[in-house]
């Protein structure tokens, strides 16, 4: 594959997402912030104002009040010292402070943007280095850029986006053959930054970290990420006297192994209101993808950040069944799961497969258009439990009402919803069918059956 045929396909897929990505975050402008996105623009405010971390000042201001018109309760909690705590860590709107000044909420949103149109242009990347062809690589990530969660947070002050691009990058450089200096020296970097960007971060930031720590240049692998993770533990101690890397969620008693993972993960990936695949149901192919990798290929790396973090993230209070949008949670792992469903598809070349995958992308560009569209629809925790507007409308408009009904309300309170067993085990099924068809004929001349046959892109 020559090096400038890659560069057309990758520029290509990101000027495409960075039309669509700023359309969607222009249509956003005409109405106030929703959920936490002004309690992540005050953070900005008081750092860009008042020059401090300490939040109380902006709240008791009401600095606010020039983006966010309603009454804005103070997302500070006291710890169990009294220290007025922050929920959320200060990494995005560091990353955003210079062009919210400049430019108010736009320049937020600018630099969102940007952040997620290189996580696509990084998420095509991995996939060739990878071994997926041209073709596929090209076909899975515009379809990634439209019908994932990567478009939906492109568009919202979320600091999600940079978790998906530090962390595809980060992997990206884990798995090359032969990483050159400054790019082992710029993912440590992210991964060091993420815990800044969230507390949950840091449970990607550790084996990502060991595996780059594998690699070459070691201590560049090594002092970027370790600086940055003390410089947090030194900032959290002293500004809060917690020595968590979410001191916001400690405050509020959060913490791992508080649900049962069972419980949590069918939450986080089936639940109506909240789940993973019930909006973005091209992930569901990822799964698949996972069993039909070479043994020999370096996706174990891919697994190594994947499977921790989903089932940490299954167990949390807060987070357990995930959180309102919808997919919030798992958006950091999806530029990751592209390349499982590029394998899904390539392994079995018919029409079938790309014809599920495109028809699913396009019902989940359908649902973050209509988000898009009304912004309050988006965020489903105020419906009530169990509802999606914006899935009802759909399914009543498509003359099947029940079809949102199909799906388990597994949020609410811990023990209230429904059985998620019949869910894994459907689930279970349409993997095992997939697998079991991908294989039942010869590999496809561009699929080949060990990794060291892979077409490797030269490193760049």
């Amino acid at each position: 594959m020559r090096r400038g045929g890659d560069r057309v396909v990758v520029w290509s897929l990101m000027a495409a997402s960075a039309v669509l990505y700023a359309i969607a975050a222009n249509l956003r402008f005409w109405m106030e912030p929703l959920g936490d996105e002004p309690h992540y623009l005050v953070m900005s405010v008081a750092l860009g104002k008042y020059h401090t971390f300490d939040l109380t000042q902006a709240y008791a201001n009401g600095d606010w009040r020039a983006f966010y018109a309603d009454p804005l309760d103070a997302h500070v909690y006291p710890n169990a010292e009294g220290i007025m705590v922050p929920l959320h860590n200060f990494g995005g709107p560091i990353l955003w402070t210079v062009p919210f000044q400049l430019w108010g909420r736009p320049g937020a949103a600018a630099v969102v943007v940007l952040a997620s149109v290189l996580a696509v242009g990084v998420t095509y990347r991995l996939q060739r280095e990878l071994g997926i062809t041209q073709v596929y690589a090209g076909v899975v990530t515009g379809l990634f850029a439209v019908g994932t969660p990567l478009y939906m947070y492109a568009s919202m002050q979320f600091v999600d986006p940079f978790g998906a691009l530090f962390t595809a990058y980060a992997a990206l450089v884990v798995v090359r053959a032969d990483p050159k200096w400054w790019q082992v020296g710029l993912a440590s970097a992210g991964l060091g930054w993420m815990p800044w960007v969230h507390g949950r971060f840091l449970l990607l930031t550790i084996p990502l970290g060991l595996l780059l720590a594998m690699r070459k240049h070691r201590a560049l692998a090594l002092a970027p990420m370790l600086g940055l993770v003390l410089a947090l533990e030194l900032f959290n101690f002293t500004q809060y006297h917690s020595l968590s890397p979410a001191p916001g969620n400690a405050a509020l008693g959060d913490g791992l192994l508080q649900i049962s993972p069972w419980t949590g993960l069918a939450g986080i990936l089936f639940d109506r209101q909240y789940g993973l695949i019930s909006h973005f149901p091209l992930l569901a192919l990822a799964v698949p993808g996972m069993f039909l990798a070479p043994r020999r290929s370096p996706h174990w790396a891919l697994l190594a950040a994947i499977v921790p973090y989903i089932l940490a993230v299954s167990t949390f209070r807060t987070w357990w069944a995930g959180y309102t949008p919808p997919g919030r949670l798992p958006v950091v792992l999806v530029p990751l799961l592209a390349y499982y469903v590029a394998l899904t598809l390539q392994s079995r070349p018919r029409w079938l497969p790309p014809t599920l995958a495109a028809l699913t992308a396009a019902f989940a560009f359908a649902y973050t258009l209509t988000g898009d569209l009304y912004p309050l629809r988006r965020f489903t925790s105020s419906n009530g439990p169990g509802v999606d507007r914006i899935l009802d409308e759909q399914a009543a408009s498509l003359g099947l009402p029940d079809l949102p009904t199909w799906w388990p309300t597994v949020e609410t309170v811990p023990g209230t919803g429904q059985n998620p067993w019949p869910w894994y085990c459907g689930y279970a099924a349409f993997a095992a069918l997939m697998v079991l068809w991908s294989r039942s004929t010869r590999p496809h001349p561009s699929t080949p059956a060990d990794a060291e046959q892979y077409e490797r892109v030269p490193d760049r």
